[in-house]
């Protein structure tokens, strides 16, 4: 009788240590991957940097890939920091659904501080497209791999609102970092169509208007 219930004892004491582990697993990968926004309507509310922060004259939208399958907005701020800048220099990363969720938008410090850039290049050329460019990177390497449609979608969309919202945007102001004058590149890859981008960010527009 008392082995049995010893079992009994022995059993409830491991089921109970499993779920203790399981619930640190998790807890522990939602905070290395930080919380999960991918469904978060993409809303100026949400976006909008604050109310007492003036608005940077921007002019134009650099579409970027990370050409890799891996990274958060943490592990580029901590790889642009070792090359001696002051954080990553994108204003918003897109998920792609490995280390990020996919279609995860993160506005990083860039845009809520409507700081400059550092994502068009180092070149007097580039420079204008850093200090009045919003830099958007989609995790991925788009050389190789097609972008996943709910990135796309989410690119889009934020393409829309942001264009509705900053004054000096317009469909026609988002250009790739291969179109940067001086810039020699092929980000954001042969997979990543910027006149396609362009078109679907008219029509997102347009269906608003209606």
């Amino acid at each position: 009788m008392l082995n049995v219930v010893d079992r009994q004892m022995r059993l409830a004491l491991w089921l109970s240590a499993s779920a203790l582990l399981a619930l640190c697993v998790w807890l522990g990968w939602q905070w290395w991957h930080g919380e999960d926004r991918s469904h978060e309507p993409l809303t100026w509310q949400v976006l909008a940097p604050p109310a007492d922060l003036p608005m940077r004259p921007w002019n134009v939208i650099v579409l970027h890939h990370s050409a890799s399958r891996h990274g958060t907005t943490a592990s580029f701020d901590r790889d642009h920091k070792k090359r001696g800048w002051d954080g990553i220099g994108y204003h918003f990363l897109i998920g792609n659904g490995v280390d990020m969720p996919a279609g995860q938008v993160d506005p990083t410090f860039r845009w809520r501080e409507q700081r400059e850039g550092a994502h068009a290049g180092a070149s007097l050329l580039s420079q204008p497209f850093n200090d009045l460019g919003i830099g958007i990177c989609l995790v991925g390497q788009f050389d190789r791999d097609e972008p996943g449609a709910y990135q796309m979608q989410r690119l889009v969309r934020l393409c829309a609102v942001l264009i509705r919202h900053v004054p000096g945007l317009s469909a026609a102001s988002i250009i790739g970092h291969r179109d940067v004058p001086g810039k020699e590149t092929d980000c954001p890859g042969a997979h990543l169509d910027v006149e396609r981008i362009r078109f679907l960010v008219r029509e997102a527009l347009l269906t608003e208007d209606g």
